[in-house]
């Protein structure tokens, strides 16, 4: 019956999917470069730097949650275009804001812009692919083309270059996120038809209140736990990964272009998703995988002196997170019925962008107390600590 669905989704529609989530992820990372190396340009220190980069998740964890539900009550087309044409105009104003309260600002608005952008494509594929791994994995296959490419280019021009034609450049991305949006498949689109009240765009408890009763099913606890953890790797890779690479004397472009080989192979990892589920216990597999992505970026400060070794880790990282995502899509697609899954998607995003608060200000406290070589390791016992605790409770989700 899904395959039947399937076959009969709008081809068109469908790359324009793939499209969103390729642009809208694109910008994502590209911002997770440029942000720590401009911070360390205009002089912060890395407590600083760390709430800066976590500035950007503070927003998408109070709003996720209502942007998915807007979503779901006007349509991905009606809500994506908006935010496209927001992710398009904030990245111009970056090179005028070099200190410290500035960049928390626009970090502010524009992680919550980026977020629910790229939460537009998720909602869409959740819906084409009826929880479909083989799908999902497909979808996250062509979308790290742009994450691949967008760091590259990014760090080239960065070092190339300097600031103004690199926030120009993220600025385009956002343009062809508009672009992606207004070809998105006729199911996604507004569903009520006339002008839109502003009534209709504000929070309603009772909506929220539906939202977070998600998280009382033991599978969404499940997936919003291993979110948690498996945010925690690009957490580090759009901080003081680039951080630490940076002070020990790698270029900008060779950071770009690491940080891209492993969204490269995150592609390649989602793309046999499919393949690996039909092999062995989903939720295992999302544990093991979710764990090896921790540890090797956490290996950094142990084999950056060894690049081939680094490109590796990184690559081998990558597939590790490609496999999982599109499994935690798969499951809480499955767990939740049509109509919420603009909700369950916001939800995974609250979860998911808290940790990516937790994260960077955690480790920037760790560096300047411990050293930053020794807040890797702490990060890799905290979080490899807290898979291997679901593991041995993995019972108790009634799996």
């Amino acid at each position: 019956m899904e395959k039947k669905q399937l076959s009969q989704t709008n081809t068109s529609g469908l790359y324009a999917t793939y499209s969103l989530g390729l642009f809208s992820g694109g910008q994502w990372d590209m911002m997770g470069i440029i942000i720590p190396l401009f911070s360390v340009f205009v002089g912060l220190n890395p407590s600083e730097i760390g709430f800066v980069v976590a500035a950007r998740s503070a927003l998408p964890v109070v709003f996720s949650i209502h942007g998915g539900i807007l979503m779901d009550r006007l349509g991905v087309r009606f809500v994506g275009f908006w935010v496209g044409v927001a992710a398009a105009a904030l990245p111009l104003f970056y090179p005028f804001s070099g200190w410290f309260w500035g960049l928390v600002v626009l970090q502010l608005l524009s992680g919550l812009i980026t977020t629910l952008a790229m939460a537009s494509g998720q909602t869409v594929i959740n819906q084409l692919s009826k929880g479909d791994p083989a799908v999902l994995g497909q979808y996250s296959f062509v979308t790290r083309f742009g994450n691949f490419f967008g760091p590259f280019i990014i760090g080239l021009i960065w070092h190339n270059f300097g600031s103004e034609p690199t926030f120009i450049t993220i600025s385009l991305w956002g343009v062809l996120t508009v672009v992606s949006v207004l070809f998105i498949p006729s199911e996604a689109r507004t569903k009520q038809g006339g002008r839109i009240l502003c009534s209709e765009l504000l929070p309603r408890r009772s909506e929220y209140t539906t939202a977070l009763s998600l998280a009382a099913i033991p599978t969404v606890v499940f997936v919003l736990l291993l979110t948690a953890f498996r945010n925690c790797p690009g957490a580090i890779q759009a901080s003081f990964f680039v951080v630490y690479l940076d002070q020990i004397g790698i270029s900008g472009t060779t950071i770009g272009f690491l940080t891209g080989l492993s969204e490269l192979f995150v592609g390649i990892g989602g793309l046999t998703a499919g393949w690996i589920a039909a092999r062995g216990k989903v939720y295992w597999i999302v544990i093991v995988f979710v764990a090896s992505a921790i540890l090797l970026i956490c290996l950094t400060p142990l084999i950056a002196g060894f690049m081939s070794v680094l490109i590796i880790a990184t690559a081998v990282r990558g597939f590790a997170q490609g496999v999982n995502q599109p499994l935690i899509f798969s499951i809480l697609s499955r767990a939740v019925n049509e109509n919420q899954q603009g909700a369950a998607v916001g939800l995974r995003n609250t979860v998911n962008r808290f940790s990516n608060i937790v994260v960077p200000i955690g480790m920037g406290f760790m560096a300047e107390w411990w050293g930053i070589e020794e807040s890797f390791t702490i990060i890799a016992v905290l979080f490899i600590g807290a898979c291997l605790t679901v593991a041995a409770k993995i019972r108790h989700f009634g799996f």
